[in-house]
């Protein structure tokens, strides 16, 4: 990204040093003095003027201030002249990491940073800081803050998840979220080496905008969730000669809600093991979806027994009621596909059989066992090799084929970072857009729209998921999220962020489902963002999620019958049972769905 800027003129003086406590001995000092595990050096963070700027000129100004009562001398200061989108137009970097980083290495991060002035509403500051690959961007860890005129000290934590080689990491610095100026200094970053446990390490409580307990959005989310997400229900309750009865006691029980809930699940669910068993026991009680792996690899689909196992998975969640979904047909990257496909890259024709004939063979397998919707396409926008050999239009052809072969399913599309991200993603929906309009327009039986919405420490106002969602379904289409996970180590705004982003999304009418990325911290991949911990014990995400899910959106209403022998009842859209006893002690259940239109039910004793 920094790469499509040019670098101002305006660099700063660079000694080189080599000691990381050069700027700093006595803070340097003490912070790694408390760490665990055996610390080196991971980036040279000695001098602030290290850091490299980059804007436009119009954009932003850099220097190096002086700090008074701060155990460091030197921190960098920006002027941030105006908004800029995204907010990496303004930026600032450290030199590439010193030092090789082996897998399983825990690297820390301290730093700190005060804003000076702001035109943001909150009158603070806005950044955000990752922790990323120089070429790639990939990134290990990353924070949102908003920081006040006092200084904070802010801390970023993460396990090296493959090794690195030396000057392949950076820490970059995101300042252009509004028109502000920040101070940065004091910034140690070191790795700790392996087997150190990031529970250990300070951490930063991170915050979003909307996370108060009065943000105005959420009474109106949840006045939109009353109006669009329930029925009147009213039921009359006659005797045997049809005439009213009078103080019946009516009770409404919800077994399942329209909207789907879901989780991804994984071959754990096939094992016959204590944490197999609940982790069966837990699908069942949380959710009514189910996302069913279909990968299309040499380790997945590709691979005999794989496919035997994703047809179990399959088999098991048709068998226990779920509704299901199919990831993925196919991932046009060679990333994702069968080494083959790849070796067919200068014979199209080939390429393109082979493709057709693997469509073929997942969906005349799986057809018999119902799938409700497919993911064809995963991730299209940095997945498009297949597309750049065959042409758009035979993406179209992918649709088509798998329609023809068995049309109940809805086909969707699957694209991430479109409401993640903090939101800051305009070209990503814009192109997303595009996409979509394109394959409509060219009669692809395309029916569901995917959002992945991994979300780290950078996170997404519920306000913008809204908007991002009201920009989506000008596309008139139903749109579902696909991928749900929060990873951040501040279990309680994980919390505050599970219940505001699950009250936003399920309050927007255009929304038919929220998918969790995997629950359980034994088999998620980032543990972190689970909601049980591998002993089972619920997080506060989890509770959440329940408290939502299955407490104040679950409906468990026990009434009275009026003199004409009625009740009415604002319950949710799904299916319920309603249990009827009469004055003489008589009880008998009647099952029920409620729809969005009314549901008119007379209940006469037997």
């Amino acid at each position: 990204m920094k790469h499509c800027l040019a670098r101002l003129v305006l660099l700063f003086a660079s000694s080189c040093l080599i000691a990381a406590d050069r700027g700093y001995p006595d803070l340097y000092r003490k912070t790694v003095a408390a760490l665990p595990g055996t610390p080196t050096a991971l980036f040279d963070t000695s001098d602030p003027s290290q850091l490299v700027p980059l804007a436009k000129e119009d954009d932003a100004l850099f220097s190096i201030a002086d700090t008074a009562d701060q155990p460091f001398a030197k921190a960098a200061r920006v002027d941030v002249k105006r908004q800029t989108h995204p907010a990496w137009k303004v930026q600032l970097t450290t030199q590439p990491s010193l030092r090789p980083v082996k897998k399983g290495d825990v690297l820390f991060i301290a730093l700190s940073v005060r804003c000076v002035a702001s035109d943001a509403e909150t009158g603070g500051g806005q950044l955000f800081v990752t922790l990323q690959q120089t070429k790639t961007y990939d990134t290990l860890t990353s924070l949102n803050a908003s920081p006040g005129k006092e200084w904070m000290r802010l801390y970023l934590r993460a396990v090296a998840d493959r090794d690195y080689p030396a000057q392949n990491l950076e820490c970059v610095f995101h300042l252009g979220a509004c028109k502000q100026t920040l101070e940065c200094g004091g910034f140690i970053a070191v790795n700790l080496g392996p087997g150190v446990d990031l529970k250990q390490l300070p951490f930063t409580h991170i915050t979003y905008a909307g996370q108060a307990a009065d943000a105005p959005w959420r009474q109106k989310a949840l006045t939109r969730i009353e109006n669009s997400r329930k029925g009147d229900l009213a039921v009359q309750v006659v005797d045997a000669e049809d005439k009213p009865v009078t103080n019946a006691t009516v009770h409404v029980q919800m077994t399942r809600h329209a909207y789907q809930f879901g989780t991804f699940v994984e071959n754990i669910v096939l094992r016959e093991t204590g944490d197999g068993k609940k982790y069966r026991e837990t699908v069942k009680r949380l959710f009514n979806r189910v996302t069913c792996p279909i990968y299309w690899n040499d380790w997945g689909w590709q691979n005999p027994e794989t496919r035997l196992r994703y047809i179990a998975i399959a088999q098991w969640a048709k068998e226990n009621g779920f509704y299901t979904r199919g990831h993925n047909l196919i991932w046009p990257g060679w990333r994702w596909m069968p080494k083959e496909m790849e070796a067919l890259r200068n014979n199209p024709a080939e390429l393109k059989n082979a493709i057709h004939a693997h469509l073929s063979d997942v969906a005349t397998t799986l057809r018999p066992i119902g799938f409700d919707t497919y993911d064809v396409v995963n991730e299209p926008r940095s997945n498009h090799d297949v597309e750049d050999l065959l042409g758009p239009k035979e993406t179209v052809n992918w649709y088509k084929l798998v329609h023809t072969i068995d049309p109940r399913p809805a086909l969707g599309i699957n694209e991430f970072a479109i409401v993640s991200g903090g939101g800051d993603t305009v070209k990503e929906q814009d192109l997303y857009m595009k996409q979509i309009r394109a394959l409509l327009d060219a009669g692809a039986p395309l029916s569901v729209i995917g959002v992945q919405c991994h979300m780290g420490e950078n996170l997404t106002p519920p306000q913008k998921v809204l908007e991002i969602l009201d920009r989506l379904a000008t596309l008139k289409l139903p749109i579902h999220a696909t991928e749900f996970d929060i990873a951040t180590d501040d279990e309680q705004t994980q919390a505050d962020y599970m219940r505001d982003f699950l009250i936003a999304f399920f309050s927007h009418p255009a929304t038919e489902s929220i998918t969790q990325w995997g629950f359980w911290e034994g088999c998620h991949w980032i543990p972190r963002a689970a909601l049980f911990a591998k002993d089972w014990r619920i997080k506060p995400s989890g509770q959440a999620y329940i408290d939502l899910v299955l407490g104040a959106w679950w409906t468990n209403e026990t009434h009275t019958t009026d003199r004409q022998g009625y009740c009415r009842i604002r319950a949710f859209l799904g299916d319920h049972t309603v249990t009827v006893t009469y004055p003489d002690g008589h009880t008998f259940t009647r099952a029920i769905r409620i729809a969005h239109d009314g549901t008119t039910l007379t209940l006469k004793q037997p």
